[in-house]
């Protein structure tokens, strides 16, 4: 199995091996959705690295906090400490304040999800989840990793990076097929994404997940990039073409209000 936990985009100067073992560890062991994994299991997800030093790698993140050992099945899974370091990254990227009342005003209105992401690597990260009242719901998580090229979020994300750059983020690697209706040729996406640039919002029509379908905005920052992207999401029957377009000019009015948390300033204020 080849593992992908290194941005492609940057390669390190110096790299430390040792290091680089220990962030793939944390990477794979933050992708189980089980109990925990064992050091078998471990190595093979690692394209075989060696147990003894998967081993010692552990003894040291399980010393520093990082990491928990279940000793009834020898199962290891990250700490707690993990989860209280991410949540910090919000406020250390100034979103701390990110007004969660008109996001969750905005669920009620609808009566569908709200989701709050931003791009890390090849994925869009939710970073807040405001969800809907309705039996229904949108099944992404706070945390979740989703790729950029199924979802409205990671469309709005990606559509202003020049498309060489984003040819050479994906160089080498297929986009997965999610549904029947995933992007999956890379000049299609590209194309897309052109088309999502000028109309200023992408529509997920069953891409990510079969009877979902969703609405995103961009939120900028104060030299009008795009930092973050707000969604409206729910299952396919419900979010039909009228109500989609109804919502568009509601989540680009929250996204402007988002983005005064990132320094932003209206031009016609």
């Amino acid at each position: 199995m080849e593992k992908e936990t290194m941005d492609s985009a940057y390669s390190p100067k110096y790299p430390v091996l040792t290091l680089e073992k220990s962030l793939d560890i944390i990477d794979i062991l933050s992708k189980d959705t089980g109990n925990g994994l064992g050091i078998s299991e471990l190595s093979r997800k690692l394209n075989d690295m060696g147990k003894s030093t998967i081993h010692r790698i552990l003894d040291t993140l399980i010393a520093y906090g990082y990491v928990e050992k279940e000793p009834s099945r020898g199962l290891y899974r990250l700490s707690w400490k993990i989860y209280e370091i991410g949540n910090m990254v919000p406020h250390q990227r100034h979103m701390g304040n990110v007004d969660a009342e008109i996001m969750q005003n905005l669920s009620d209105k609808y009566q569908e999800t709200v989701n709050f992401g931003v791009r890390v690597q090849n994925d869009v990260v939710i970073l807040y989840k405001f969800e809907s009242r309705a039996v229904l719901m949108a099944n992404m998580n706070v945390g979740g990793r989703e790729p950029l090229h199924a979802t409205s979020l990671g469309k709005v994300l990606l559509c202003e990076m020049d498309a060489n750059a984003i040819r050479k983020i994906h160089e080498g690697k297929q986009l997965k097929a999610l549904t029947a209706n995933t992007i999956t040729d890379l000049e299609k996406l590209i194309i897309e994404l052109e088309k999502i640039k000028k109309q200023g919002y992408a529509v997920d029509n069953q891409e990510f997940c079969e009877g979902l379908s969703c609405i995103a905005t961009p939120v900028r920052d104060c030299k009008n990039e795009i930092v973050a992207a707000l969604s409206l999401s729910g299952p396919s029957a419900r979010m039909n073409h009228r109500k989609i377009m109804d919502a568009k000019k509601e989540l680009q009015y929250v996204s402007q209000k988002l983005a005064e948390h990132f320094g932003h300033v209206h031009l016609d204020e």
